[in-house]
């Protein structure tokens, strides 16, 4: 998503095409793509991370997946098409959304288009509000370790953390956090604070 929006962030770069393009839903839909899906699909993807830390429980994967596609999907048909506008010169700031322009005739379309995705992206996040409400009571109870991180932060007494400190004693770390495929290691990763397997 951050991609996307990078990547059409070049043509207004360049003179010759910045000068169609300035003003227009083009610059909506690149600065959008920037600052919502990539920072959305971040906090989202953190909060399903660090869950299992935190309440000792996992998100359910299902209602998880639903979220995920269902989102992805809306999110790309709220900002997708206006980049289709902006190309065929529909500016920014209209007041009637661009029908007093004939050159934006065959794109306005979009908009209801686009106000559906947007109300459907909101609806979409009601399978998270659940999962997340749901799972903090009744969630599978996972260990210290759910996903098998390297980084010290999973090497914590518990899930959650008791206590003041989280660690019953301080650990000692034996490598980088991302020591994962270790040749000779039983398995594909060591954790920070375990010591060299002598093989």
């Amino acid at each position: 998503m951050f991609g996307i929006g990078g990547l059409t962030g070049l043509p207004l770069g360049l003179a010759p095409a910045d000068i169609h393009l300035h003003d227009t839903y083009y610059v909506i839909g690149h600065f959008h793509y920037i600052v919502a899906p990539g920072t959305i699909f971040a906090i989202f993807a953190g909060i399903y991370y660090w869950f299992p830390k935190i309440t000792g429980r996992k998100l359910n994967d299902v209602l998880g997946r639903i979220h995920f596609w269902l989102s992805l999907v809306f999110i790309n048909g709220i900002f997708f098409p206006m980049f289709l506008q902006g190309l065929a010169g529909v500016s920014r700031r209209l007041y009637d959304g661009g029908a007093m322009y004939s050159h934006a005739q065959p794109v306005l379309h979009w908009n209801p288009f686009m106000s559906y995705s947007a109300f459907l992206l909101l609806a979409a996040q009601v399978p998270f509000i659940v999962n997340f409400f749901w799972s903090i009571f009744a969630g599978k109870k996972v260990g210290n370790n759910p996903w098998e991180a390297t980084t010290l932060d999973w090497a914590a007494t518990s899930s959650p953390p008791l206590g003041h400190g989280n660690f019953e004693t301080l650990p000692t770390v034996h490598r980088g956090p991302y020591d994962y495929s270790a040749p000779g290691a039983e398995d594909s990763f060591i954790p920070q604070n375990v010591a060299a397997q002598e093989g």
